[in-house]
C-alpha cells in the first residue's frame, strides 16, 4: 500500500518546481496577450517648475513602460503635437543611452533622475541619427518632446519635475 503523505509531498514538490517553469513558458508563448499597450495606460502630465516653484511648462506624455514600448518609442511617427511627448519609465536610476534610428521627428530629450530633477537636456536630436545620446548621469525618466520646446520652456539642468494624470484621461 502507498503512503499517501509521500505521494502528496511529491505532488506538492513537483507543483512548486514546475509552476514557475509553466509561467515562463506561458510568457514566451503568449507575450502579446500579457503585454500592456500604451492605450491601456493613462497619459501622464509632466510638469516642470523653476527654483521658486513656478510652473514653467506642462507636457501630456504617452508612457513607454514595457520593453516593447521603449524599443518602439517614437519611431516611424511623422509628427508630434505641440506640448506632447513620450515618457520612458525605468525601474531605477542608471545611465541611459538613446538614439534616433527610424525616428523621423527632431526631438529634445530631457533626462530626469529619481529625485525628479532634470539632470541633462539634449537639444535638437537629429532624425535617423544613430549616434548614442547619453543621459550623462543616472536617470529614471526620459521625456522626448519636439525639438525646441525644452528651450521655449526654459528647461535646463536643476529644473524640478512633477507627474500627474492627464486631464483627458487618455
Amino acid at each position: 500500500m502507498k503512503d499517501p503523505t509521500s505521494t502528496a509531498s511529491r505532488r506538492r514538490f513537483f507543483r512548486l518546481l514546475f509552476s514557475p517553469f509553466c509561467f515562463l513558458l506561458a510568457l514566451t508563448l503568449f507575450p502579446a496577450s500579457l503585454a500592456v499597450s500604451a492605450s491601456d495606460v493613462p497619459g501622464v502630465s509632466v510638469i516642470f517648475f523653476d527654483a521658486k516653484d513656478r510652473e514653467l511648462c506642462r507636457f501630456e506624455a504617452e508612457p513607454a513602460i514595457t520593453p516593447q514600448q521603449q524599443a518602439q518609442g517614437l519611431m516611424f511617427r511623422t509628427s508630434l503635437r505641440r506640448r506632447t511627448g513620450m515618457l520612458f519609465v525605468h525601474d531605477r536610476d542608471e545611465i541611459q543611452n538613446y538614439w534616433m534610428k527610424n525616428t523621423w521627428i527632431p526631438l529634445d530629450i530631457i533626462f530626469i533622475n529619481g529625485r525628479y530633477e532634470v539632470v541633462h537636456v539634449h537639444r535638437g536630436a537629429r532624425p535617423h541619427d544613430e549616434t548614442d545620446i547619453s543621459s550623462r548621469h543616472p536617470v529614471r525618466y526620459i521625456l522626448e518632446v519636439n525639438a525646441g520646446e525644452a528651450k521655449e520652456c526654459a528647461i535646463t539642468r536643476g529644473v524640478r519635475v512633477r507627474f500627474g494624470s492627464t486631464s483627458t484621461g487618455r
